[in-house]
């Protein structure tokens, strides 16, 4: 993605159809790769608002990781949380890690186990590996999402 083009573009969209919330998850990307990271938030924000169960899941990277943003992995588990509830394989992945690995809150074993397995159920690779690797090892596998 070359956001100095895809920053423009799809503003100009968004003039167009602002309630679309596909078009401010892709400025939130744009933003995102370009390292602008509180605009991203604003467009993942606006597309979680509008219901993107995907702009919750990277709002929720977004805190975990803290690049040039407000760090708060209380807020990520929460964003991944409510991604999962959505019914997103991507978000259940994302919960499941967080409990899994203690991530803004305690470790928990059943709940990163069951939201492993919702994922896993809905095709996401990396959930059954992350599951085989939870019954082996028990929580603190280092699954992550990014």
């Amino acid at each position: 993605m070359r956001a100095g083009v895809a920053i423009p573009a799809c503003r100009a969209a968004i003039a167009q159809a602002p309630a679309l919330r596909r078009l401010h998850f892709q400025l939130g990307r744009a933003y995102d790769r370009q390292g602008a990271n509180q605009d991203a938030y604003l467009a993942y924000r606006r597309a979680a608002d509008l219901g993107s169960a995907a702009a919750k899941v990277n709002i929720g990277i977004l805190y975990h990781q803290g690049r040039r943003f407000e760090k708060n992995d209380g807020k990520a588990r929460a964003w991944f949380r409510d991604a999962a509830e959505s019914g997103f394989p991507e978000g259940m992945y994302c919960y499941a890690t967080a409990l899994d690995n203690g991530i803004g809150g305690m470790a928990d074993a059943q709940g990163a186990r069951a939201w492993y397995a919702k994922a896993a159920e809905r095709g996401t690779a990396k959930a059954r590996a992350a599951l085989v690797r939870l019954e082996i090892d028990g929580t603190g596998t280092g699954a992550r999402c990014d």
